[in-house]
């Protein structure tokens, strides 16, 4: 049995540069805080986050369109008190069916 261990411990040792190889892979790719796994997390964010960007423009340049209209249009003003706060006028009955 002690010898057998004794062979497989020097199989070990005679592989000692491809442990070494395979050691510095798993630190660079896995441990080390500037890692590869981190690397790949870090870009995924970053294509999320770039998304967000597009989104809140888009929001932007909507709700500039719609104050732009609101500054220079009655019928604008009409349209949001009559759609988002349920105004009505005078001569007339107003029925919220949800």
């Amino acid at each position: 049995m002690g010898s057998r261990l004794k062979s497989v411990g020097m199989r070990l040792i005679r592989h000692k540069y491809l442990w070494t190889i395979v050691a510095f892979i798993v630190l660079v790719g896995f441990v080390d805080s500037n890692s590869l796994w981190r690397l790949y997390e870090m870009r995924r964010e970053n294509a999320q986050l770039r998304e967000q960007i597009k989104q809140y423009e888009q929001l932007y340049h909507d709700d500039t369109r719609e104050l732009y209209q609101l500054q220079h249009s009655q019928q604008a003003i009409e349209g949001v008190a009559r759609v988002k706060l349920y105004m009505k006028r005078t001569d007339e009955d107003v029925y919220v069916i949800e």
